[in-house]
């Protein structure tokens, strides 16, 4: 998603001065961004809207339809710089794309007809023609294929400095142009009319049509983007919407509040009056809140508040896997982290398994390898074709990380005793559990690489600025699939991403994530694919994974048509409040 995975981000940062939608976010634990457990199929499928309306009619509904649930605040709801899953999860909710990506009747993903209601592929996979439904802007105005260009062209400007461009690379020339090497012209996306929306590929694409429900391919209207100019995005009265509900507040760090929208085309199958999203950064603050009806619905991993929940027999409790994964990278600008060595030192000291029982409380899996499992390459899953764990082969080469911190420093110079090091762990957080990990971080450092560790607490967005500004060493998120190939988690690290700033380019890797774009041959993407994910993991240490999610969230059981696609968030559309009294 662009930018490519609702839980939370833990971001940690280390500084020697002193945890992107396909999206970034915390990875202390999930809130109510994404929490059901599915399966895909990735078929197309027609409208589901006639059947849900048909089910909620027969259903006696509470008089008061709304509901509250918790979110982190979003740096932004500009649709060209939005990276996190937080935006992400209100754009569901007030935009509507192309296609949407919702759940059938048996829990599987499904791409439905949205914003366009038909479209059409040319024989060679080339040609992509999307035909649009009658459908408006809140103000009554009509949403046109030349808004699509427009917003699609603005992602790739190199003046927007979209952290997703890069997602929409398999767009003939949207590299060259996001790049300043070409024109907006020589981009392959054409309104041919108001209606007719045309998108000319490089060559055929494998998952193209799954990009077509994320929100860089968003509608975004020209004449309000540029009345607002910087400001869009950054205030409910500096947006514009065109989806099953219209942003109507935003009071920072406190509540994003969405209205249901009239002028929505499909405005009869939506019953709630009202969304809140309660803007709460403090995992006891969430689970009080649940548990005293503030909030109706959370992801929950503290094993004390589980148990409590589960007695309760108020809430339906919701598992599954979760095609994301928390990870640490590295400042390659760094004086240390520079080096290779270091870099697959401080991966390897990571005690994952202990990680997983201890911090995330026996719910998460330890992580070895990069792509999370669930991911499909064809009609198999990924992890069962690429068996590889990177970092276990590094381990087995490399049994004491200690001994490779040395080597790393001997190779830049540097006093060799680790003791003599302080790095800073960066926090995204300030609440108890962000201090608990930070704690078992500095002993863990400590413990397998003798070096010391300070922590410093700050706020999400001040993270996502120090990590924009790479001003950081190691930097900690949790990677939300965007969709249902393993692209979504090896293109976030081509040269030409924004997501996830490292300051690495190996032009092998770019090749390789470039040729599997536009291959249709799954086992020979599935080379490229190991390839990729090797010299990313093992041979330049890049990132370090640490765990693979899985989801836990208590979801009050008078929700219902609640749907969280596996690769999408909670979409809020269909959704209804029945037996609250």
């Amino acid at each position: 998603m662009t930018k490519k995975l609702l839980a939370l981000l833990l971001v940690v940062v280390l500084s020697l001065s002193a945890f992107i939608v396909g999206c970034s976010n915390k990875d202390d634990e999930p809130q109510n961004v994404k929490e059901n457990e599915t399966k895909v199929d990735g078929k197309l499928s027609e409208s589901e809207g006639d059947k849900q309306k048909d089910e909620t009619e027969k259903t006696e509904l509470d008089d008061e339809q709304i509901i509250n649930v918790s979110l982190l605040e979003p740096k932004t709801l500009d649709p060209a710089k939005s990276t996190d899953v937080y935006s992400s999860a209100v754009f569901t909710g007030v935009m509507e794309n192309l296609t949407r990506i919702e759940q059938d009747e048996n829990g599987n993903d499904i791409i439905k007809p949205a914003g366009a209601e038909k479209w059409e592929v040319s024989e060679d996979g080339i040609v992509w023609t999307f035909h649009l439904r009658d459908f408006n802007w809140e103000d009554g105005k009509a949403v046109t294929a030349h808004d699509f260009e427009y917003g699609i062209k603005r992602v790739l400007a190199p003046d927007t400095a979209s952290g997703y461009a890069f997602l929409l690379a398999p767009i003939k020339g949207a590299n060259e142009y996001n790049a300043g090497k070409a024109s907006a012209d020589e981009v392959g996306v054409k309104a041919i009319d108001n209606k007719t929306l045309q998108f000319t590929l490089k060559g055929p694409c494998p998952y193209f049509e799954q990009l077509t429900y994320f929100k860089t391919m968003l509608p975004q209207r020209k004449d309000i983007v540029e009345k607002y100019g910087d400001k869009y995005g950054s205030e409910a009265e500096y947006f514009i919407s065109c989806g099953p509900f219209k942003l109507d507040k935003w009071v920072h760090n406190s509540e994003i509040s969405l209205a249901k929208n009239d002028a929505y085309w499909e405005a009869d199958v939506v019953k709630l009056e009202r969304l809140n999203y309660k803007i709460i950064s403090d995992s006891d603050a969430r689970y009080n809140a649940l548990f005293n009806g503030t909030l109706d619905s959370c992801g929950v991993t503290k094993t004390e508040w589980i148990d409590k929940f589960e007695k309760e027999g108020r809430f339906v409790n919701i598992k599954g896997y979760d095609p994301s994964t928390n990870y640490q990278f590295y400042n390659q600008n760094d004086e240390l982290f520079k080096n290779a060595n270091i870099r697959k030192a401080f991966s390897t000291s990571i005690t994952r398994e202990d990680m997983a029982d201890v911090i995330f409380h026996g719910l998460y899996t330890a992580a070895y390898s990069w792509v999370a499992p669930s991911l499909q390459l064809g009609d198999q899953e990924y992890r069962t074709l690429n068996k590889e764990e990177p970092i276990k082969m590094i381990i087995d080469e490399n049994p004491d990380p200690k001994e490779l911190l040395i080597k790393g420093l001997e190779e830049l110079g540097l006093d060799p005793d680790p003791s003599k090091h302080t790095v800073t762990m960066l926090m995204s957080g300030t609440d108890d559990w962000d201090r608990t990990y930070a704690e078992y971080m500095q002993q863990m450092y400590k413990k397998k690489l003798g070096i010391n560790m300070d922590a410093k607490y700050v706020k999400w967005d001040m993270f996502q600025k120090l990590t924009d500004d790479m001003e950081y060493q190691i930097a900690g998120m949790g990677w939300f699939g965007d969709y249902n190939d393993p692209m979504t988690f090896l293109d976030m690290f081509v040269s030409t991403a924004l997501v996830c700033p490292t300051g690495w380019v190996n032009e092998e890797y770019d090749e390789l994530i470039a040729k599997a774009q536009n291959e249709m041959d799954s086992s020979k993407r599935l080379e490229y694919f190991k390839k990729a994910e090797k010299i990313l993991l093992y041979e330049d240490a890049v990132i370090a994974p640490t765990v693979f999610r899985n989801r836990n969230t208590f979801r009050a059981k008078y929700l219902k048509n609640l749907m969280s696609p596996l690769f999408g968030t909670t979409d809020f559309k269909y959704a209804y409040v029945q037996g609250k009294k």
